[in-house]
């Protein structure tokens, strides 16, 4: 899952469920079952960067530098082409940063910048299956660092689910005809979901005090400039500068290498960016959360259908384990959308005021 593009896709802007609740409607204001048909596309659009992605690292094997530089390489590439895009769609946003939204955009920029490299990297390793689904944990820590964090108490459904997900993981990553232990690819790509938890997390803190738009186009620039200029030190660091330009000059000739890196920017980035800050606020946060399960199954299929990956019962066992345990996380905060908020503290959340992603708290 493209997570600079997720910059809203969980805890930012979560109050505004309220105000969608409440009866701000206009005349022509789509329904809200439209309005989640529509990140269901976007799941969709998120889904298509795990295939595409592996197709890049596949296509990126002889990159000076190794998969890594491949890998920040891609994340440079995709973001400049968006940030090209920006400047004709909507140049107004290179001058209307002011210092706080420039401050949490570099703050948050950071944790999805880190997620991001270490799951294009997972990727040279791994499965697009396995890394939407993998990535998906990211859903499962974001409660248990919210108690380490800031002391908010976990829900029991929460460690439940926890449990399923670890489970899922392990169901994945070891196979019993080899050595025991996950692959590489699938390591990093844990470690991503563990980045992309701190982004999450941190986002629902800050997210809500800056323009959402101004942030989705900041946090864009500071997840892919970074790799970018890294992948330059590191190709220069070793000798490999000439060499690395010459080989992206090479790739960058390939007529499929150049329709999957358009469409990871045009689909992953730009179309998910524009369905997710236009529909996320016209439904429950809950119900948004629900639909982003869809994400690792449409990266699972995906993949099946091209061929990264075949169907097998490690992967039904593993992938139903992991979506079952995000789905108890989010299942208290879906029957409080469906039943009404419930008294006493059990209706605690992330935000204190129940009206986040992720209920902490148990009867």
């Amino acid at each position: 899952m493209d997570r600079e593009v997720e910059s809203t896709k969980k805890g930012r802007d979560v109050g505004r469920d309220a105000r969608a609740q409440t009866g701000d409607a206009t005349p022509n204001r789509p329904s809200e079952s439209f309005a989640a048909a529509m990140l269901v596309v976007a799941c969709l659009c998120w889904a298509v960067f795990f295939s595409l992605g592996k197709n890049w690292q596949d296509a990126a094997h002889a990159c000076p530098g190794g998969k890594l530089v491949a890998s920040l390489t891609l994340l440079g590439i995709r973001t400049v082409i968006a940030l090209a895009a920006f400047a004709i769609w909507k140049p107004r946003l290179f001058l209307r940063p002011n210092r706080r939204e420039i401050g949490v955009g570099l703050f948050l920029g950071m944790f999805n910048c880190v997620g991001n490299v270490f799951q294009v990297w997972g990727l040279a390793s791994t499965s697009p299956a396995l890394s939407g689904f993998f990535t998906s944990l990211a859903s499962l820590w974001v409660p248990i660092l919210a108690f380490a964090w800031l002391r908010l108490p976990v829900a029991r459904a929460t460690w439940a689910g926890m449990a399923l997900g670890i489970a899922g993981v392990a169901v994945l990553g070891i196979d019993l005809d080899m050595s025991w232990g996950i692959g590489f690819g699938d390591s990093l790509t844990v470690c991503s979901s563990l980045a992309f938890a701190l982004f999450i997390l941190a986002l629902d803190r800050l997210g809500r005090t800056v323009n959402s738009f101004q942030l989705t186009f900041l946090l864009i620039a500071v997840t892919g400039l970074p790799p970018l200029f890294l992948a330059v030190g590191i190709a220069g660091g070793q000798g490999n500068l000439i060499p690395w330009l010459a080989w992206l000059v090479e790739v960058l000739q390939q007529p499929a290498v150049v329709r999957d890196v358009l469409l990871l920017t045009l689909l992953s980035t730009i179309l998910a960016t524009h369905l997710m800050n236009v529909y996320q606020p016209r439904v429950s946060a809950s119900r948004a959360a629900l639909i982003y399960l869809f994400e690792p199954v449409f990266a699972a299929l995906l993949s099946i259908v091209v061929g990264h990956d075949s169907i097998n019962r490690r992967l039904l066992l593993g992938g139903s384990l992991i979506l079952c345990g995000n789905a108890l996380v989010e299942l208290r905060g879906w029957l409080r959308t469906v039943c009404g908020p419930m008294s006493g503290p059990a209706n605690q959340a992330v935000d204190d005021g129940g009206k986040n992603f992720y209920p902490l708290s148990d009867p």
